[in-house]
């Protein structure tokens, strides 16, 4: 695929290429790994996509706030922004932004007037609803999330101009994005292994250089310690920023 391959391709790749292959692993506190396959992880997607234009109602153009720490769900909302033309915004420095939808894993968060909406993320691998008391008119993700389809029909129209992520007040493009992606010296269809305190959009431009080429992406909290073995046991090929 080349860098203007749109993001229903992208989605459509995960799901149909060697779907059962592990397209992004995590690894987080408490020796938590989790794998996700391209069907996994677009499934993943497509609940969350339309949990955004059913519940939330996002549409082409929606602001969307991901004060979210870097985590493997955070690319899941990401991608479902994506998936319907909202627009992410990287909110994980807690600042106050002009949005219509705060994701949040804090329930610290307020929102600003009667119009912008909040979502509670629980993290956790097992968590199935918010495990502390849920702020009026908040959306429980991980206890709704579930209920929603498996498949994702309601795209954006395909010449919409799409933001791939705003961060500091700076927007980049999709097509910007996938360029850096491409323009990478990272192993096409490798294992790479990025830490997931990195700018978001650093993040994100690794995850489509390896499920464009057929890779499989590994994030890591800061927390877990890089050790030998465990690069080795996931035979990884590149890692970001070395």
């Amino acid at each position: 695929m080349d860098s203007a391959t749109p993001v229903p391709q992208l989605m459509n790749q995960l799901r149909t290429v060697n779907p059962s292959a592990p397209r992004l692993i995590w690894y987080g506190p408490d020796s938590e790994r989790i794998e996700l396959s391209g069907r996994v992880l677009d499934n993943w997607v497509a609940k969350t996509s339309n949990l955004l234009v059913e519940e939330l109602d996002a549409t082409p153009g929606t602001r969307v706030a991901l004060q979210l720490p870097g985590h493997w769900k955070t690319l899941v909302w990401a991608l479902a922004c994506w998936q319907v033309g909202a627009i992410p915004v990287d909110g994980s420095d807690g600042s106050d932004q002009p949005v219509d939808l705060v994701v949040s894993s804090s329930d610290a968060v307020t929102v600003a007037g009667p119009t912008q909406l909040l979502v509670l993320v629980a993290l956790g691998a097992l968590d199935l609803k918010w495990s502390g008391q849920l702020p009026a008119g908040a959306v429980d993700y991980a206890a709704e999330v579930r209920s929603y389809g498996d498949e994702f029909f309601d795209l954006p129209p395909a010449d919409a101009d799409q933001i791939a992520v705003e961060q500091d007040g700076t927007t980049l493009g999709m097509q910007v994005l996938f360029d850096r992606a491409a323009a990478c010296d990272w192993t096409p269809a490798g294992v790479l292994l990025v830490q997931a305190d990195l700018p978001l959009e650093t993040v994100l431009a690794a995850a489509v250089h390896c499920w464009t080429t057929g890779g499989t992406l590994i994030v890591v909290d800061p927390g877990v310690e890089l050790a030998e073995k465990l690069l080795a046991s996931e035979r990884v090929t590149d890692r970001v920023g070395e």
